[in-house]
Protein backbone atom coordinates (compact mmCIF):
# COMPACT_ATOMS: atom_id res chain seq x y z
CA UNK A 1 0.00 0.00 0.00
CA UNK A 2 2.68 2.28 0.97
CA UNK A 3 4.05 2.42 -2.65
CA UNK A 4 0.62 3.40 -4.24
CA UNK A 5 1.03 6.75 -3.35
CA UNK A 6 4.59 6.79 -4.59
CA UNK A 7 3.50 5.33 -8.15
CA UNK A 8 0.53 7.80 -8.19
CA UNK A 9 3.08 10.81 -7.63
CA UNK A 10 5.37 9.48 -10.57
CA UNK A 11 2.47 9.54 -12.64
CA UNK A 12 1.39 12.86 -11.91
CA UNK A 13 5.25 14.20 -12.32
CA UNK A 14 5.00 12.48 -15.80
CA UNK A 15 2.23 13.86 -17.06
CA UNK A 16 3.59 17.78 -15.31
CA UNK A 17 6.43 16.90 -17.54
CA UNK A 18 4.61 16.27 -20.57
CA UNK A 19 2.12 18.79 -20.44
CA UNK A 20 4.69 21.55 -19.79
CA UNK A 21 6.80 20.07 -22.95
CA UNK A 22 3.73 20.62 -24.97
CA UNK A 23 3.24 24.36 -24.50
CA UNK A 24 6.83 25.13 -23.75
CA UNK A 25 7.37 26.11 -27.00
CA UNK A 26 4.44 27.83 -27.33
CA UNK A 27 5.53 30.24 -24.54
CA UNK A 28 8.68 30.78 -25.91
CA UNK A 29 7.26 31.41 -29.06
CA UNK A 30 5.10 34.18 -27.15
CA UNK A 31 7.58 35.50 -24.82
CA UNK A 32 11.05 34.52 -25.84
CA UNK A 33 11.97 34.34 -22.22
CA UNK A 34 15.12 32.24 -23.27
CA UNK A 35 17.95 33.94 -25.77
CA UNK A 36 18.45 30.98 -28.75
CA UNK A 37 21.71 31.62 -31.09
CA UNK A 38 20.49 32.00 -34.60
CA UNK A 39 20.33 29.42 -36.96
CA UNK A 40 23.70 29.76 -39.59
CA UNK A 41 23.45 30.10 -43.23
CA UNK A 42 22.15 32.79 -46.00
CA UNK A 43 17.98 31.86 -45.61
CA UNK A 44 15.15 33.96 -44.41
CA UNK A 45 12.06 33.02 -42.44
CA UNK A 46 8.91 32.76 -43.54
CA UNK A 47 7.10 36.03 -43.31
CA UNK A 48 3.52 35.63 -41.29
CA UNK A 49 1.41 34.94 -44.71
CA UNK A 50 -1.82 37.28 -45.52
CA UNK A 51 -5.51 35.27 -45.77
CA UNK A 52 -7.46 35.87 -48.59
CA UNK A 53 -10.26 33.68 -49.98
CA UNK A 54 -8.59 33.05 -53.01
CA UNK A 55 -5.20 31.64 -51.16
CA UNK A 56 -7.55 30.15 -49.11
CA UNK A 57 -9.64 27.73 -51.37
CA UNK A 58 -6.38 27.44 -53.57
CA UNK A 59 -4.60 25.62 -49.98
CA UNK A 60 -1.72 28.15 -50.80
CA UNK A 61 -2.32 29.95 -47.64
CA UNK A 62 -2.63 27.01 -45.52
CA UNK A 63 0.34 25.70 -46.99
CA UNK A 64 2.50 29.13 -46.16
CA UNK A 65 0.78 29.16 -42.26
CA UNK A 66 2.42 25.57 -41.96
CA UNK A 67 5.54 26.58 -42.47
CA UNK A 68 5.43 30.10 -40.96
CA UNK A 69 4.56 28.19 -37.74
CA UNK A 70 6.71 25.64 -38.04
CA UNK A 71 10.12 28.05 -38.10
CA UNK A 72 8.25 30.46 -35.78
CA UNK A 73 7.82 28.17 -32.54
CA UNK A 74 9.22 28.22 -29.80
CA UNK A 75 13.24 26.79 -29.96
CA UNK A 76 13.10 26.19 -33.38
CA UNK A 77 16.87 26.67 -34.14
CA UNK A 78 17.51 23.86 -31.66
CA UNK A 79 14.90 21.61 -32.73
CA UNK A 80 16.74 22.02 -36.27
CA UNK A 81 20.01 21.48 -34.41
CA UNK A 82 19.40 18.57 -32.78
CA UNK A 83 17.51 16.94 -35.93
CA UNK A 84 20.98 17.77 -37.74
CA UNK A 85 23.25 16.23 -35.34
CA UNK A 86 20.72 12.99 -34.65
CA UNK A 87 21.44 12.41 -38.68
CA UNK A 88 25.01 13.03 -38.43
CA UNK A 89 26.05 11.36 -35.28
CA UNK A 90 24.35 7.91 -36.01
CA UNK A 91 23.81 8.08 -40.20
CA UNK A 92 26.40 9.93 -41.46
CA UNK A 93 24.20 12.41 -42.99
CA UNK A 94 24.52 16.09 -43.77
CA UNK A 95 21.14 18.31 -43.45
CA UNK A 96 22.79 21.12 -46.00
CA UNK A 97 22.94 21.29 -49.06
CA UNK A 98 25.31 19.68 -51.61
CA UNK A 99 27.46 18.90 -48.63
CA UNK A 100 28.99 15.80 -48.47
CA UNK A 101 30.57 13.36 -45.34
CA UNK A 102 33.54 11.75 -45.97
CA UNK A 103 36.05 9.53 -44.17
CA UNK A 104 36.99 10.54 -40.99
CA UNK A 105 34.73 13.01 -40.10
CA UNK A 106 36.38 15.34 -43.52
CA UNK A 107 33.40 17.57 -45.19
CA UNK A 108 33.11 18.32 -48.59
CA UNK A 109 31.04 19.90 -51.17
CA UNK A 110 29.87 17.62 -54.07
CA UNK A 111 30.77 19.98 -57.14
CA UNK A 112 34.81 19.73 -55.80
CA UNK A 113 34.17 15.67 -55.82
CA UNK A 114 32.74 15.94 -58.99
CA UNK A 115 35.89 18.49 -60.09
CA UNK A 116 38.20 15.58 -59.10
CA UNK A 117 36.62 12.87 -60.97
CA UNK A 118 36.10 15.51 -64.39
CA UNK A 119 32.39 14.47 -64.07
CA UNK A 120 31.94 18.47 -65.02
CA UNK A 121 34.56 18.24 -67.83
CA UNK A 122 33.62 21.44 -70.32
CA UNK A 123 35.23 20.02 -73.51
CA UNK A 124 38.73 20.65 -74.98
CA UNK A 125 36.62 23.06 -77.57
CA UNK A 126 35.67 25.48 -74.91
CA UNK A 127 38.68 25.36 -72.85
CA UNK A 128 40.83 26.06 -76.12
CA UNK A 129 38.58 28.87 -76.63
CA UNK A 130 38.83 30.62 -73.49
CA UNK A 131 42.35 30.12 -73.13
CA UNK A 132 42.40 32.04 -77.07
CA UNK A 133 40.57 34.95 -75.86
CA UNK A 134 42.54 35.34 -72.86
CA UNK A 135 45.73 35.41 -74.63
CA UNK A 136 44.33 37.87 -76.64
CA UNK A 137 43.36 40.16 -73.82
CA UNK A 138 46.24 39.49 -71.67
CA UNK A 139 48.76 40.89 -74.89
CA UNK A 140 46.29 44.07 -75.23
CA UNK A 141 46.47 45.13 -70.93
CA UNK A 142 50.46 44.73 -71.96
CA UNK A 143 50.76 46.40 -74.09
CA UNK A 144 48.69 48.73 -71.95
CA UNK A 145 51.11 48.15 -68.95
CA UNK A 146 48.30 45.83 -67.50
CA UNK A 147 49.10 42.84 -66.25
CA UNK A 148 46.21 39.93 -66.23
CA UNK A 149 46.99 37.05 -64.67
CA UNK A 150 44.46 33.60 -64.05
CA UNK A 151 45.07 31.75 -60.38
CA UNK A 152 44.16 28.53 -60.26
CA UNK A 153 43.33 27.75 -56.72
CA UNK A 154 43.53 23.97 -55.15
CA UNK A 155 40.18 22.35 -54.61
CA UNK A 156 39.67 20.43 -51.26
CA UNK A 157 38.78 17.07 -53.21
CA UNK A 158 41.78 17.53 -55.16
CA UNK A 159 43.71 17.93 -52.61
CA UNK A 160 42.41 15.49 -50.15
CA UNK A 161 40.98 12.70 -52.50
CA UNK A 162 41.74 9.84 -49.88
CA UNK A 163 39.25 11.24 -47.36
CA UNK A 164 36.25 11.11 -50.40
CA UNK A 165 33.76 8.41 -49.65
CA UNK A 166 33.60 5.11 -50.89
CA UNK A 167 30.56 5.62 -52.93
CA UNK A 168 32.11 7.99 -55.33
CA UNK A 169 35.16 5.66 -55.85
CA UNK A 170 33.05 3.84 -58.32
CA UNK A 171 33.57 6.92 -60.63
CA UNK A 172 36.55 6.10 -63.01
CA UNK A 173 38.17 9.39 -62.80
CA UNK A 174 38.14 11.38 -66.33
CA UNK A 175 39.37 14.22 -68.05
CA UNK A 176 39.17 17.44 -65.71
CA UNK A 177 39.34 21.07 -66.28
CA UNK A 178 42.04 21.54 -64.66
CA UNK A 179 44.12 19.37 -66.47
CA UNK A 180 42.97 20.67 -69.60
CA UNK A 181 43.59 24.51 -69.06
CA UNK A 182 46.79 23.76 -67.22
CA UNK A 183 47.74 22.24 -70.69
CA UNK A 184 46.17 24.54 -72.78
CA UNK A 185 48.10 27.28 -70.83
CA UNK A 186 50.82 25.99 -72.15
CA UNK A 187 49.99 25.76 -75.38
CA UNK A 188 49.45 29.28 -75.96
CA UNK A 189 51.50 31.04 -73.17
CA UNK A 190 49.13 32.03 -71.01
CA UNK A 191 50.43 33.89 -68.31
CA UNK A 192 49.09 32.30 -64.74
CA UNK A 193 49.71 30.97 -61.45
CA UNK A 194 49.52 27.37 -60.70
CA UNK A 195 48.24 27.42 -57.00
CA UNK A 196 46.73 24.09 -57.40
CA UNK A 197 50.11 22.13 -57.91
CA UNK A 198 51.53 23.97 -55.62
CA UNK A 199 49.39 23.05 -52.94
CA UNK A 200 49.91 19.23 -53.82
CA UNK A 201 53.64 19.88 -53.94
CA UNK A 202 53.48 20.38 -50.04
CA UNK A 203 51.35 18.28 -48.77
CA UNK A 204 53.83 16.28 -47.22
CA UNK A 205 56.08 19.23 -46.53
CA UNK A 206 53.78 21.70 -44.60
CA UNK A 207 53.86 22.34 -41.18
CA UNK A 208 50.53 22.90 -40.96
CA UNK A 209 47.37 21.92 -42.73
CA UNK A 210 46.66 23.90 -45.99
CA UNK A 211 42.83 22.46 -45.61
CA UNK A 212 40.80 21.92 -42.90
CA UNK A 213 38.53 18.83 -42.40
CA UNK A 214 35.14 21.32 -41.50
CA UNK A 215 36.05 24.03 -44.16
CA UNK A 216 35.79 24.45 -48.39
CA UNK A 217 38.60 27.12 -48.69
CA UNK A 218 42.34 27.00 -47.88
CA UNK A 219 43.07 27.47 -44.37
CA UNK A 220 44.47 30.59 -42.32
CA UNK A 221 47.52 29.63 -43.00
CA UNK A 222 46.96 28.86 -46.53
CA UNK A 223 45.66 31.98 -47.08
CA UNK A 224 48.92 33.37 -45.50
CA UNK A 225 51.23 31.44 -48.01
CA UNK A 226 49.00 32.80 -50.78
CA UNK A 227 48.75 36.51 -49.80
CA UNK A 228 52.64 36.29 -49.65
CA UNK A 229 53.11 34.60 -53.31
CA UNK A 230 50.27 37.46 -54.91
CA UNK A 231 52.77 40.36 -53.07
CA UNK A 232 55.75 38.63 -54.65
CA UNK A 233 54.29 38.20 -57.88
CA UNK A 234 52.86 42.00 -58.03
CA UNK A 235 56.08 43.38 -56.97
CA UNK A 236 58.19 41.44 -59.55
CA UNK A 237 55.68 41.93 -62.23
CA UNK A 238 55.59 45.60 -61.58
CA UNK A 239 59.55 46.33 -60.97
CA UNK A 240 58.31 47.76 -57.16
CA UNK A 241 58.34 46.57 -53.90
CA UNK A 242 54.95 46.70 -52.91
CA UNK A 243 54.23 46.33 -49.00
CA UNK A 244 54.12 42.34 -47.63
CA UNK A 245 53.05 40.92 -44.27
CA UNK A 246 55.32 40.28 -41.76
CA UNK A 247 54.49 37.30 -39.55
CA UNK A 248 54.35 38.40 -35.41
CA UNK A 249 53.53 34.73 -34.25
CA UNK A 250 51.39 31.37 -34.91
CA UNK A 251 48.70 30.84 -32.62
CA UNK A 252 47.59 26.76 -33.31
CA UNK A 253 43.65 25.23 -32.06
CA UNK A 254 42.10 22.38 -32.69
CA UNK A 255 38.76 23.94 -33.04
CA UNK A 256 38.53 25.73 -36.55
CA UNK A 257 38.16 29.54 -36.40
CA UNK A 258 37.77 32.46 -38.69
CA UNK A 259 36.02 30.45 -41.76
CA UNK A 260 38.07 27.28 -41.42
CA UNK A 261 35.41 25.73 -40.67
CA UNK A 262 32.32 27.27 -42.70
CA UNK A 263 31.23 23.33 -43.91
CA UNK A 264 30.65 22.80 -40.62
CA UNK A 265 29.02 26.32 -39.59
CA UNK A 266 26.36 26.01 -42.47
CA UNK A 267 25.53 22.02 -40.99
CA UNK A 268 24.11 23.93 -37.67
CA UNK A 269 24.63 21.03 -35.78
CA UNK A 270 24.50 21.01 -32.10
CA UNK A 271 27.98 20.00 -31.12
CA UNK A 272 31.13 21.40 -32.63
CA UNK A 273 33.54 18.90 -34.78
CA UNK A 274 37.04 18.36 -33.76
CA UNK A 275 39.40 19.58 -36.22
CA UNK A 276 42.88 19.01 -37.31
CA UNK A 277 45.58 21.39 -35.10
CA UNK A 278 45.28 24.60 -37.20
CA UNK A 279 47.53 27.67 -37.40
CA UNK A 280 46.17 31.09 -37.23
CA UNK A 281 48.54 33.19 -38.37
CA UNK A 282 49.38 36.91 -36.63
CA UNK A 283 50.98 39.40 -38.88
CA UNK A 284 50.73 43.16 -39.98
CA UNK A 285 52.25 44.81 -42.85
CA UNK A 286 55.53 46.42 -43.11
CA UNK A 287 54.24 49.28 -43.93
CA UNK A 288 51.94 51.23 -45.47
CA UNK A 289 50.55 51.81 -49.33
CA UNK A 290 52.71 54.85 -50.95
CA UNK A 291 51.67 57.11 -53.36
CA UNK A 292 52.96 55.21 -56.84
CA UNK A 293 52.54 51.57 -55.56
CA UNK A 294 50.40 49.55 -57.88
CA UNK A 295 47.05 48.61 -57.60
CA UNK A 296 45.55 45.56 -57.96
CA UNK A 297 42.23 44.04 -58.72
CA UNK A 298 41.07 40.96 -58.08
CA UNK A 299 38.32 39.23 -60.04
CA UNK A 300 37.47 36.23 -58.01
CA UNK A 301 35.08 33.18 -56.64
CA UNK A 302 35.14 32.60 -52.62
CA UNK A 303 38.41 31.49 -52.48
CA UNK A 304 39.33 35.21 -52.28
CA UNK A 305 37.34 36.12 -49.08
CA UNK A 306 39.55 34.99 -46.45
CA UNK A 307 42.53 37.17 -47.79
CA UNK A 308 40.06 40.20 -48.58
CA UNK A 309 38.96 40.23 -45.07
CA UNK A 310 42.85 39.79 -44.18
CA UNK A 311 43.37 43.40 -45.40
CA UNK A 312 44.61 42.01 -48.52
CA UNK A 313 43.66 44.53 -50.75
CA UNK A 314 44.01 47.19 -48.89
CA UNK A 315 47.25 46.79 -46.98
CA UNK A 316 49.26 45.37 -50.08
CA UNK A 317 46.61 46.04 -53.36
CA UNK A 318 46.57 50.04 -52.58
CA UNK A 319 42.72 49.85 -51.81
CA UNK A 320 42.18 47.85 -55.26
CA UNK A 321 38.74 46.31 -55.81
CA UNK A 322 38.00 43.29 -55.34
CA UNK A 323 34.65 41.76 -58.23
CA UNK A 324 33.24 38.55 -56.28
CA UNK A 325 32.01 36.60 -59.18
CA UNK A 326 32.60 39.80 -61.50
CA UNK A 327 28.78 40.99 -60.28
CA UNK A 328 29.34 42.39 -56.96
CA UNK A 329 32.57 45.06 -55.91
CA UNK A 330 33.35 45.32 -52.87
CA UNK A 331 34.37 46.93 -50.25
CA UNK A 332 32.22 49.71 -52.61
CA UNK A 333 29.00 47.45 -51.89
CA UNK A 334 29.84 47.39 -48.08
CA UNK A 335 28.15 51.01 -47.79
CA UNK A 336 26.24 50.95 -51.43
CA UNK A 337 25.64 47.86 -53.88
CA UNK A 338 27.90 48.26 -56.80
CA UNK A 339 27.72 46.22 -59.78
CA UNK A 340 30.35 44.80 -61.93
CA UNK A 341 28.22 45.19 -65.18
CA UNK A 342 27.21 48.81 -64.66
CA UNK A 343 31.17 50.11 -64.67
CA UNK A 344 32.97 51.10 -67.12
CA UNK A 345 35.02 48.53 -67.97
CA UNK A 346 37.93 50.28 -69.82
CA UNK A 347 38.54 52.68 -67.13
CA UNK A 348 38.28 50.48 -64.39
CA UNK A 349 41.22 48.42 -66.08
CA UNK A 350 43.58 51.19 -66.28
CA UNK A 351 43.05 52.18 -62.82
CA UNK A 352 44.74 49.17 -62.37
CA UNK A 353 48.60 47.20 -62.75
CA UNK A 354 47.33 43.99 -62.29
CA UNK A 355 44.38 42.20 -62.55
CA UNK A 356 44.19 38.67 -60.79
CA UNK A 357 41.15 36.55 -61.92
CA UNK A 358 41.26 33.52 -58.91
CA UNK A 359 39.42 30.41 -59.89
CA UNK A 360 39.32 27.11 -57.88
CA UNK A 361 38.53 24.00 -59.56
CA UNK A 362 34.90 23.34 -58.56
CA UNK A 363 34.24 26.70 -60.89
CA UNK A 364 36.36 26.08 -63.92
CA UNK A 365 33.32 25.13 -65.94
CA UNK A 366 32.65 28.86 -66.06
CA UNK A 367 36.31 30.59 -65.47
CA UNK A 368 35.95 34.65 -64.70
CA UNK A 369 32.60 34.55 -64.31
CA UNK A 370 32.21 36.29 -67.60
CA UNK A 371 34.90 38.26 -67.41
CA UNK A 372 37.46 36.83 -69.71
CA UNK A 373 34.63 37.34 -72.77
CA UNK A 374 33.68 41.18 -71.28
CA UNK A 375 37.46 42.02 -71.77
CA UNK A 376 37.36 40.21 -74.67
CA UNK A 377 34.39 41.99 -76.48
CA UNK A 378 35.90 45.23 -75.00
CA UNK A 379 38.56 45.32 -77.42
CA UNK A 380 38.03 42.92 -80.11
CA UNK A 381 33.82 42.87 -80.38
CA UNK A 382 32.67 46.25 -79.14
CA UNK A 383 29.29 45.72 -80.23
CA UNK A 384 28.10 42.70 -78.31
CA UNK A 385 26.48 42.71 -75.03
CA UNK A 386 28.41 40.91 -72.22
CA UNK A 387 26.39 38.05 -69.88
CA UNK A 388 27.13 38.22 -66.10
CA UNK A 389 27.93 34.77 -64.30
CA UNK A 390 25.87 33.80 -61.06
CA UNK A 391 28.59 32.17 -57.99
CA UNK A 392 28.17 28.66 -57.47
CA UNK A 393 29.52 28.85 -54.04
Amino acid sequence: MSQQPTYKRLKQVVFAGIITMLFLPMVQHKFRFLEEKPLNGSFELSAKPVWTKTSWFKGEYQEKQDKYLAEHTGFYPSWVRLYNQWNYSLFDVVKANGVIAGKEHYLFEENYILAYYGSDFVGDEKIIEISRKLKLVQDTLRKKGIDLVVVLAPGKASYLPEYIPDKYRSSKKGKTNIESYLSEFKKQSVSHIDMHTWFESMKKTTRYPLFSKTGIHWTAYGQFLVADSLANYVSKSCNRQIPHFVLEKMELSDVALLDDGDIKNGMNLMFDIRDLKLAYPKFHPNRESRMGDPKVMVVSDSFYWGLFNSNVSHWLFNDGEFWYYNEQIYPNSYTKETWAKDQDLNKKLEENKVVFIICTDANLPRLGFGFIERVYELYYEKNKETAFASPLI
